[in-house]
């Protein structure tokens, strides 16, 4: 079995993401006096819920969480909400929190433990809505042919994960706390740094099992670069709320109205993806180039858009998971309870949509 040392992989989990999300308060905190001074380019707020900017998605503009975005560009739903909007990428966890805040974005859709994580070390950000809230998509994987063929075999073994806070790293340690095949502390955890590092480090033998996740895997399958599945995400954790959309705090207070639309735009994007996946997938492929249409359509398909993705509220078992996940990874300490009333913000969805967060 791999055993080859990557020296990100000792840095401390909660240390690494809570460094990365600090790292932009001084810079939010410096101007909080002034909103539109932080946002990029030449965009900005208007007092009749209009935007224009830029947002950032995590791994923009590849995987599942992008979809609806694509969907929502493309019919014009964004337009329609008085938004023009362009979307730049980050390599998700902790990035894509450190995206929003250093780089003066107002929306972004970041992992939900990252989020958290970042509030807890003191970044000013508000979570407005639930996106995604099932781990279908994600795999972990092995060359073809290898001995490690289920999840009992990773036992004394290297999983890989693509960077630290990310949902990759959660669900790793989730599942492996959960299944009686394996002793979780025999593990052994290795930030990659990206799914395409993580392929190439099991693909060296340095780790035994690298994370994978739609679209890259049915593409590997189009093009016939088959990897053998050790197991897959969803076949041991039901619900996690994967990801979440973020909003700078200042924005929630004086542009509410950007902020709802924002949300729905997004949600006619997911409406119209369940619609009519087929036209979604040719949408998708088209924005996230070098994926094809039947690609995207078996992607879609594989996490069953009605389960995977929200049109904003949040989900019990979603969090309860993510809490516990976060024990497990060492991004809360035994006895840190998350302050959920804080972080959440459950304004923008409809009362219906509204949980109670002493459930969780």
């Amino acid at each position: 079995m791999g055993n080859e040392s990557h020296d990100s992989s000792e840095v401390g989990r909660r240390a690494f993401v809570a460094s990365s999300a600090v790292a932009g308060v001084g810079a939010i905190a410096g101007c909080l006096d002034d909103l539109e001074q932080r946002l990029t380019g030449d965009g900005g707020f208007g007092d009749d819920g209009t935007f224009t900017g830029d947002a950032t998605v995590t791994h923009w503009p590849d995987l599942m969480y992008n979809a609806p975005y694509h969907v929502a560009l493309e019919n014009g739903y964004f337009e329609e909400e008085g938004i023009e909007i362009d979307f730049v990428g980050s390599e998700g966890g902790g990035t894509t929190v450190r995206n929003v805040v250093d780089g003066g974005l107002p929306f972004g859709e970041v992992a939900t433990p990252a989020a958290i994580n970042a509030y807890l070390a003191g970044t000013p950000i508000v979570v407005v809505a639930g996106a995604t809230r099932t781990v279908d998509e994600i795999n972990w994987v092995a060359p073809t042919g290898s001995e490690i063929e289920s999840i009992e075999d990773l036992e004394g073994g290297t999983m890989g994960f693509t960077s630290a806070g990310s949902v990759t790293e959660t669900t790793a340690a989730l599942v492996s706390s959960n299944v009686d095949e394996i002793d979780p502390e025999s593990v052994e955890f290795q930030e990659m740094g990206g799914v395409g590092e993580g392929v190439t480090a099991v693909e060296d033998g340095a780790i035994d099992a690298a994370a994978n996740m739609d679209p890259i895997y049915s593409d590997q399958q189009e093009e016939e670069e088959t990897w053998q599945v050790v197991f897959w995400a969803g076949d041991y954790v039901d619900r996690f709320q994967q990801t979440s959309i973020i909003v700078d705090p200042d924005v929630v207070e004086e542009y509410p109205d950007a902020v709802e639309t924002y949300l729905d735009a997004r949600a006619q994007g997911i409406e119209s993806l369940r619609e009519d996946p087929e036209a979604a997938a040719e949408v998708f492929s088209d924005g996230a180039e070098g994926f094809s249409t039947e690609v995207m359509r078996d992607a879609i398909e594989n996490v069953d858009p009605d389960e995977y993705y929200t049109t904003g509220e949040f989900d019990v078992e979603g969090l309860q998971n993510v809490e516990e996940a976060m024990y497990a990874t060492d991004l809360l300490d035994e006895d840190e309870d998350i302050p959920w009333d804080e972080i959440f913000d459950q304004s923008f969805l409809d009362e219906d949509d509204h949980i109670d967060f002493e459930e969780i």
